[in-house]
C-alpha cells in the first residue's frame, strides 16, 4: 500500500509505538526512489496514546520512501530496537485524488451523462453554432435544468460550445471551452 501525495501540500507521516510509549524519539528519512541519502528527515512529535506525526510536504512528483526508524534519546543517537523499522512508500501526483475524481465526472458529463444543453443558436441552414452544455450530479438535478436557467443545485461544470462551417453539412471547427 502507498500513500498517495499532492506537490506543495503537506502530507502527516505517521508512527504509532503499540505500547503507547511516549517518551521515545521517532524520525522519519525520506528518500527518493532507489536513492541511498534521505531528501529530508523529520522528527516526529508525540501526539497521544504513542502516536508520533510530523508533516512533509513534497516538492516534485515521484514515488518516496518514509523510513521510520525509533530512537530512545532526543539527540536520535542511539535507536530503540524495541520497535521495528518500518517504511511507507508515498507516490506524490501534481494533481491529487480529488482533482482526478472531478476530472472524471466532467468527463462522464461531456459523454452526456445527466447533462442539459440549452441556449442554442442555429443558422439559416438550421446548423448548430452555439450552445451551453451543463452537467449535474445527478439525474434529479439534470432533470431540473430549463432552459436558460440559472440553476446551480448539484452543478459539476458549465461549457459553450461554438460551430463555425464551411457551407450546408460542411463543419469546419467545433469547440467546447469550459466556463469558469
Amino acid at each position: 500500500m502507498s500513500l498517495p501525495a499532492k506537490v506543495g501540500v503537506a502530507l502527516p507521516l505517521v508512527s504509532i509505538l503499540e505500547d503507547g510509549n511516549i517518551s521515545q524519539f521517532p524520525q522519519a528519512k525520506v528518500y527518493a526512489q532507489g536513492a541511498t541519502t534521505p531528501i529530508a528527515t523529520i522528527d516526529l512529535v508525540h501526539k497521544v496514546d504513542g502516536r508520533y506525526e510530523a508533516d512533509w510536504t513534497p516538492a516534485s512528483t515521484g514515488v518516496f520512501l518514509a523510513h521510520f526508524i525509533t530512537y530512545s534519546d532526543g539527540a536520535h543517537t542511539v535507536e530503540n530496537i524495541t520497535y521495528s523499522r518500518e517504511g511507507e512508500q508515498i507516490v506524490v501526483f501534481s494533481t491529487n485524488i480529488d482533482d482526478l475524481a472531478t476530472a472524471i465526472v466532467r468527463l462522464l458529463g461531456l459523454s452526456h451523462e445527466n447533462a442539459f444543453i440549452d441556449l442554442t443558436e442555429f443558422d439559416p441552414n438550421g446548423q448548430l453554432l452555439s450552445a451551453r452544455l451543463r452537467i449535474f450530479d445527478s439525474k434529479a438535478n439534470a432533470a431540473a435544468a430549463t432552459d436558460g436557467g440559472s440553476e446551480t443545485t448539484g452543478l459539476i461544470a458549465t461549457y459553450t460550445m461554438t460551430a463555425v462551417y464551411e457551407g450546408v453539412g460542411r463543419l469546419k471547427s467545433y469547440r467546447y471551452i469550459k466556463e469558469p
